[in-house]
């Protein structure tokens, strides 16, 4: 296929090219030169052609050729070998080019020189400063920090180094960042979120914070999520696109519970019943929390409360048998889980304070103001051996003055309670292995039946097994404090709400019941349907401590 060709008025020697700074001064004429100006701008008009002298055998002077391209001119050279069609000189004409690039030039110098008379003024901090610092990052406080750590005065050199050295280190460490500002291709293809200098200054002062997990694939700049000059209020929590860059990417994921594996010793993988070579669990995709969230890892894997403590709330909440308390009031879930300080959590259960009112513990009906140590079985073991003396004490409280009435009334208790229960070793093992709610068959004038216990018994609520030596040992309670332990939960902020709306506690009758809500009862509200806000930071903090 043949090329097309210029048209026939094509005159090559007239074109003018983009990169030209000058054209010729003939060109408004229509008829610029052929040559054209130089680079700087002078013009290289010149005759049509330079004549040769041509010498023939025994002619001394010899004659001038014309050598003008296209055939000798009708007039041909001059006598003295000059061309007798000069062109005209011109003056050169700047193109729109060579005028922009004068014009950056001048704006540069004038924006260098501008920046190098502000930069050395004593409004430089105002100058820079491209926004008001957070309310954690200003004040008394953090002027006080950044002596102790950096030994400045200056603020800004607290997390920009070069802050604190003047206009010549601002500049230098200008020039000598990474990618520099020169550098246009690296400029060009600079990922957002690596590491920098600044990320080892926040470190100075948050030397205890790991981002997320010791083992994340990326280590995201501190500044990726946290933007600051951007108020003087609270720094902004940084958004759900931060998250699901590595949450929202299933690839990501699955390399992340590989790498999290390979960072476990293989004593701890024994211990947590693991192979030294476990399967890797895909991690759960979430973008969204009502969308894609997984459910709640308690719900999912129908997890069960491994305390050994015998609760049973629907009998406490809804049960007939169950007496009114002392105030006359029923029963309820705030009646024990009380909040703490702050309000986000509940305090834990303490026999003393949500317990006693009604267990009391008493032993002798006969004696209500004796009641048996809750706590140690030691000290219960040593309470009872004692016994004479706990019946003597109790006496001389109740106004049995001598000691000989003290000792009396001790003796009657004693033998009355040995007439019904048996020995002193009886006794013991009763209170502490017994679980009877009942006591033996009774016959009251003409009606028999169950009388109520003497004392239900420490195996009523407690695992209480025998030790090789005998002795009664019970299983300490462990209750913990938080289920959902990788989530932020506010109890405050729900007040609002009835306990029964999340915690199905009236239809629990079994310990190992963790009544917890399903994830999409959280998201019925924090949903679009709830309008209640959703985002990640909401339930997720993004940092952990390091291990000292």
């Amino acid at each position: 296929m043949s090329e097309q060709l210029p048209p026939q008025n094509y005159d090559g020697g007239q074109y003018e090219r983009p990169n030209q700074n000058w054209i010729c001064g003939h060109a408004c004429e229509g008829s610029p030169c052929r040559l054209g100006p130089t680079g700087r701008g002078q013009c290289r008009a010149a005759p049509e052609c330079t004549p040769v002298l041509e010498k023939k055998e025994g002619d001394p002077k010899g004659r001038w050729r014309c050598m003008r391209p296209g055939g000798a001119c009708p007039d041909g050279p001059l006598p003295d070998g000059k061309c007798c069609r000069p062109i005209t000189r011109c003056s050169p004409v700047p193109t729109l080019r060579w005028w922009r690039g004068r014009v950056v030039m001048a704006v540069a110098a004038l924006t260098i020189a501008s920046l190098l008379i502000l930069l050395g003024s004593s409004r430089r901090e105002k100058f820079i400063n491209p926004g008001p610092l957070s309310l954690a990052h200003s004040g008394a406080a953090f002027h006080t920090r950044n002596r102790e750590v950096n030994n400045i005065e200056q603020n800004c050199g607290a997390c920009h180094k070069a802050g604190a050295a003047g206009v010549q280190g601002i500049l230098l460490s200008a020039w000598r960042a990474d990618p520099a500002p020169t550098d246009f291709a690296k400029l060009a293809h600079h990922k957002s979120g690596v590491m920098t200098p600044i990320d080892r200054s926040c470190q100075k002062c948050h030397a205890d914070q790991s981002l997320h997990r010791a083992h994340v694939l990326v280590g995201l700049s501190c500044s990726a999520c946290h933007q600051e000059h951007q108020g003087a209020g609270r720094m902004a929590m940084p958004g759900d696109d931060r998250c699901i860059l590595c949450h929202g990417n299933a690839e990501k994921m699955a390399a992340l519970g590989a790498k999290e594996l390979e960072s476990v010793p293989p004593s701890e993988l024994r211990k947590a019943g693991l192979s030294a070579t476990p399967v890797i669990t895909v991690r759960a995709i979430a973008r969204n929390f009502e969308t894609d969230h997984p459910e709640f890892r308690i719900q999912a894997d129908h997890w069960r409360d491994t305390n050994t403590l015998k609760f049973n709330h629907a009998l406490h909440l809804a049960g007939a048998t169950i007496p009114p308390l002392p105030s006359g009031q029923k029963l309820t879930c705030t009646t024990c889980h009380q909040p703490d300080a702050g309000g986000a959590y509940v305090r834990g259960i303490q026999f003393a304070n949500h317990c006693q009112a009604c267990h009391s513990l008493q032993f002798d009906p006969e004696t209500p103001g004796l009641a048996v140590p809750h706590g140690n079985p030691q000290f219960v073991s040593a309470f009872l051996r004692g016994l004479p003396s706990q019946y003597a004490a109790l006496a001389a409280q109740s106004g049995l003055a001598t000691r000989d009435e003290q000792n009396k009334f001790a003796q009657e208790k004693i033998r009355s309670l040995q007439q019904r229960i048996g020995t002193g070793d009886e006794l013991e093992k009763r209170i502490f292995f017994s679980n009877a709610t009942l006591g033996p068959q009774t016959r009251v004038g003409s009606v028999n039946g169950a009388t109520p216990a003497l004392y239900p018994g420490c195996a009523y609520c407690h695992e209480v097994k025998s030790n090789p030596a005998g002795r009664p040992e019970i299983t300490r309670p462990t209750m913990p404090e938080r289920w959902l332990n990788h989530g932020a939960f506010d109890h405050l902020k729900h007040a609002n709400l009835d306990c029964a709306k999340c915690h199905a506690a009236a239809q629990s009758k079994d310990t190992a019941d963790i009544i917890l809500p399903a994830k999409q009862l959280c998201a019925s509200c924090h949903g679009h349907t709830g309008g209640v806000i959703n985002t990640c930071s909401t339930c997720h903090g993004f940092h952990t401590k390091l291990r000292k």
